[in-house]
């Protein structure tokens, strides 16, 4: 069995082996839930904060800044501008689902949100 493959044919196959193991670790990593592991959240829009500037605490949107929704994921400054016109417009939101009705935000959007967002102001501790 020895004498099969020449050494630059086991190169070959060695490199097409890691690459496809490679490959499915990152479209694995793509399918794990971004609110479990936060780095991995995609921004929706370009210059969205770093998830450096990941909040700490739930970030209560009938008062937040359009600044402190881009710590959000998913949340630019397009989408933070439009989540403060729309409540300075409509009154605060009485539920996190009250998000759907501003433009630029959707279900996957809202459920991103979930774990980080309140409509309540956040407690002090």
């Amino acid at each position: 069995m020895e004498g099969l493959l020449t050494k630059d044919e086991r190169l070959v196959i060695t490199f097409l082996v890691v690459a496809t193991a490679v490959g499915a670790i990152v479209l694995g990593l793509r399918k794990i839930d971004p609110a479990l592991v936060p780095d991995l959240a995609p921004s929706a829009e370009v210059g969205a904060a770093p998830v450096a500037d990941a909040p700490t605490g739930p970030v209560a949107v009938n008062e937040a800044s359009a600044e402190e929704l881009t710590r959000l994921p998913g949340i630019g400054p397009a989408k933070a501008r439009a989540i403060v016109s729309y409540r300075e417009r409509h009154g605060p939101f009485a539920t996190l689902d009250g998000l759907l009705d501003v433009n630029g935000i959707g279900p996957l959007t809202l459920e991103r949100l979930r774990p980080l967002a309140t409509v309540n102001t956040p407690l002090e501790g």
